[in-house]
C-alpha cells in the first residue's frame, strides 16, 4: 500500500469505470414528505387562485379581442375604443386624485392612532383598539347606506348649521356633484381607518422593547421615540397598507353606485362604474372586458412605480452595487 508523503497532494478518488452511472444521492424520506406535505397545504389556494382570478383574466383578454356585434376575432379594435373614451380617462384621473388625497390623509390617521395606542399615555388600549375597528366589520354596502342617510340635509341637523351662521345661502349638500368625490372619501376613510390601524399597532408591538428602553434611558422624549424609532422600524408596514391602499382605490365601486341610488350621484364616477354600465347597461362585454384589461394594467403599473420610488427611501442599500 503507497504512503502518501509530506507535501504531496491527496490523491483523487478513480472515476467510475466506463458504463456504470455515477450512484445517484437519494433524498431523505423526510425532506420529500416535506415537500409533499408544502404542497398539499398551498393546493387549495392554488385551485382557488387559478378558478377565480387566472381564469377570469384569461376570458377577459380573450373575450376583448372579439367584436361586439359579429363574436370573431377584432384585434385590438377595444382597445382603441377605450383609449379614445374620453370619460373612461376623466375616471381614471379622479381616482387618481382620491387615492392622493384619501390614501394620504387615511394612512396618516391610522398612523397616528396606532401611536397613541401604542404610548404609555394610553388607558384602555384594547377597548379603543376594538372601537377604531369596528367599522371594518360594516358591509361596505350597509356603510354607503348608513352614510347616504346621515349625509341628507333633511336627516342631518348639523348640515343646516352653516345657513343659520349666515356662510352659506342654503344647507350644505354633501352628496351633490361638486362634493360627492369628498363624500366618498369619508366614507371609505372611516370605513379602513382602523383596519389599518390595526395592522401597524401590531407591527409596533414588534419592535424591540430593549431599543425603547435605551431611548428612554438616554432621556427621549416619547414624541421623539415615536418619530426617530418607530416610525422608521414600521414603515415597510406603511409600505404594505399603502399599496393594498392604491389597489383598492382603482377598485373602488360600492360606496358610489350606493350613494347614487341614494341621491343620484352620477354613474360615472370610477372606472369600474363605466365598466359596468357598459356591460350591463349597453350590453358591450367585449368592451368592458378591454377597459377590465386596461384598469389592471393601470393598477399594476401604479403599484410599481410607487413601490419603486418608496423602495429607496425605505431601504437605501436596495439600488446600490456591491462592486464593479
Amino acid at each position: 500500500m503507497a504512503v502518501q508523503g509530506v507535501g504531496e497532494p491527496a490523491a483523487l478518488p478513480a472515476p467510475p469505470l466506463a458504463g456504470r452511472p455515477a450512484p445517484r444521492v437519494r433524498r431523505p424520506a423526510h425532506q420529500s414528505r416535506r415537500g409533499r406535505s408544502g404542497f398539499a397545504m398551498t393546493a387549495p389556494f392554488l385551485g382557488l387562485f387559478s378558478v377565480f382570478f387566472v381564469g377570469p383574466l384569461i376570458y377577459s383578454i380573450v373575450l376583448s379581442l372579439r367584436s361586439p356585434l359579429t363574436g370573431n376575432y377584432a384585434g385590438l379594435l377595444n382597445y382603441r375604443a377605450t383609449f379614445s373614451n374620453g370619460g373612461y380617462w376623466s375616471a381614471v384621473v379622479r381616482m387618481a386624485y382620491f387615492g392622493l388625497v384619501q390614501v394620504t390623509a387615511m394612512i396618516v390617521l391610522a398612523i397616528g392612532l396606532a401611536l397613541l395606542l401604542d404610548s404609555p399615555y394610553c388607558r384602555g388600549r384594547r377597548l379603543f383598539s376594538l372601537v377604531y375597528f369596528l367599522p371594518f366589520a360594516v358591509p361596505g354596502v350597509i356603510a354607503a347606506l348608513m352614510w347616504g342617510f346621515l349625509l341628507e340635509p333633511d336627516l342631518d341637523v348639523l348640515l343646516k348649521v352653516p345657513h343659520f351662521l349666515g356662510l352659506a345661502n342654503g344647507a350644505v349638500q354633501p352628496l351633490d356633484y361638486r362634493l360627492s368625490l369628498y363624500s366618498i372619501m369619508l366614507i371609505v376613510t372611516w370605513e379602513w381607518t382602523g383596519y389599518n390601524m390595526t395592522i401597524l399597532l401590531t407591527s409596533l408591538t414588534n419592535v424591540p422593547r430593549q431599543v425603547l428602553e435605551a431611548a428612554k434611558v438616554d432621556g427621549a422624549s416619547e414624541l421623539a421615540v415615536a418619530a426617530r424609532i418607530k416610525l422608521p422600524m414600521i414603515r415597510r408596514t406603511v409600505v404594505f397598507i399603502a399599496i393594498l391602499s392604491i389597489i383598492g382605490t382603482l377598485q373602488l365601486f360600492n360606496e358610489p353606485v350606493i350613494l347614487n341610488e341614494v341621491a343620484s350621484i352620477g354613474n360615472s364616477l370610477t372606472p369600474n362604474q363605466i365598466i359596468y354600465n357598459t356591460a350591463f347597461a349597453f350590453g358591450n362585454e367585449q368592451a368592458a372586458a378591454a377597459q377590465s384589461v386596461v384598469l389592471a394594467l393601470i393598477t399594476i403599473v401604479a403599484t410599481a412605480a410607487f413601490y419603486g420610488i418608496v423602495r429607496r427611501r425605505v431601504n437605501p442599500l436596495a439600488s446600490t452595487r456591491v462592486g464593479r
